[in-house]
């Protein structure tokens, strides 16, 4: 059985109001509806995950890889086929938090793989919203947990440096 190793990107840039906004791409599922998904990809060869999210990345939404940062892993899932049914492949797939530099212009999406477009810049709740599957909802879930604890974070840093100084 052949595993065709994959990453997921949950691409995020920070609002000048300081709420972070979700990147979505929409395509055409294999149902003919019209869907929003996160980008994402394969991993080619002996290829290492993290670079292959970057790449993939890029590729896909035209934002040059220097605009765009891992942030953290979130987490791995198998998918199984099961059933054979058309479209769906056994693959590991590698969940990263990936942060950007907003510039509208430098996204382009790639019309490859059914994607038609950029859906939005979109908030928490229009994701949860938007989003069919419920693993991809949680990863949203706690990757804006994530992103406010940092933001936090760094108040707090910001804070303690300017009572030094």
């Amino acid at each position: 059985m052949s595993i065709i190793q994959s990453a997921w990107w949950i691409v995020y840039f920070v609002e000048t109001d300081g709420e972070p906004r979700y990147l979505l791409i929409k395509r055409h599922a294999l149902s003919g509806k019209i869907e929003r998904v996160a980008p994402k990809g394969k991993v080619q060869g002996n290829e290492d995950v993290q670079k292959a999210a970057l790449r993939e990345v890029s590729e896909e939404t035209g934002i040059p890889i220097n605009q765009i940062k891992i942030k953290q892993q979130l987490g791995t899932t198998q998918l199984r086929n099961t059933e054979n049914q058309k479209g769906q492949m056994n693959k590991d797939v590698t969940y990263f938090l990936v942060q950007f530099t907003w510039e509208a212009s430098v996204v382009k999406i790639e019309r490859a793989e059914g994607y038609i477009g950029i859906h939005k810049r979109c908030t928490l709740n229009e994701v949860l919203s938007l989003i069919y599957y419920q693993d991809i909802r949680e990863l949203i879930r706690k990757s804006y947990i994530m992103i406010k604890e940092g933001q936090k974070n760094s108040d707090i840093k910001k804070d303690f440096i300017d009572k030094l100084g």
